[in-house]
């Protein structure tokens, strides 16, 4: 069975009584698979993907705007830091769960995620488990977060603040921990997701 970090954290968060996303009650099982299974990006989510592209295709030096998918974003006078080798993808084998995940960026043993959001709240990506299995899948030592606050100046433009930069280490038991949350969350999928699970796998290969 396959799955995406970015599952297994909507899964931790269900566990643990979060919203899977800003302004939504407490979600339901219903609310974690119809996530996991159906591809329904919000306005927020659809301007963050089109801020990655923007990200992935901008070449070095400097610039006042980025634009992709359609959209136009306004750039703080700030630096922004890009490494050479960016969109990179890794599997791993825990248990009978093979996970995937995919980061906006790599150098050395640092992995970077580039992140967009309305208002800043750096305990939501401390607390998450994404970063504990993106180092684990890559090997590396730390993760580095660029976290980008967008606010929307008219359809499909929007202004993009200075990014806030956020960083977590490995520590001893990192492996140990995502190895208990995939077994968690694979016990999960038997129960909901068996009868999803193909179109899944096509829906992470795709991307």
């Amino acid at each position: 069975m396959l799955a995406r970090v970015s599952n297994i954290e909507a899964y931790r968060q269900w566990v643990n009584w979060q919203p899977l996303f800003e302004g939504q009650d407490e979600p339901t099982v219903e609310d974690l698979v119809r996530f996991i299974t159906v591809d329904e990006p919000s306005e927020a989510m659809k301007a963050g993907t089109a801020f990655h592209r923007a990200m992935e295709l901008a070449p070095d030096g400097s610039h006042d705007t980025f634009e992709a998918n359609g959209y136009r974003f306004i750039l703080p006078d700030a630096e922004i830091e890009l490494p050479s080798i960016r969109e990179m993808r890794a599997f791993g084998e825990y248990g009978g769960l093979t996970v995937t995940g995919q980061v906006d960026a790599v150098e050395g043993r640092i992995v970077f995620d580039h992140k967009t959001t309305g208002k800043f709240d750096p305990e939501r990506y401390l607390n998450g488990c994404q970063w504990k299995f993106y180092l684990d899948l890559f090997g590396a030592d730390e993760f580095r977060w660029n976290v980008f606050v967008l606010k929307e100046l008219e359809e499909k433009v929007y202004s993009v603040a200075a990014p806030q930069v956020l960083r977590a280490c490995r520590y001893p038991e990192l492996h140990d921990d995502c190895e208990k949350l995939a077994a968690d969350y694979l016990g999960f999928a038997r129960r909901h997701l068996r009868e999803e699970i193909p179109e899944a796998v096509k829906m992470i290969m795709a991307g």
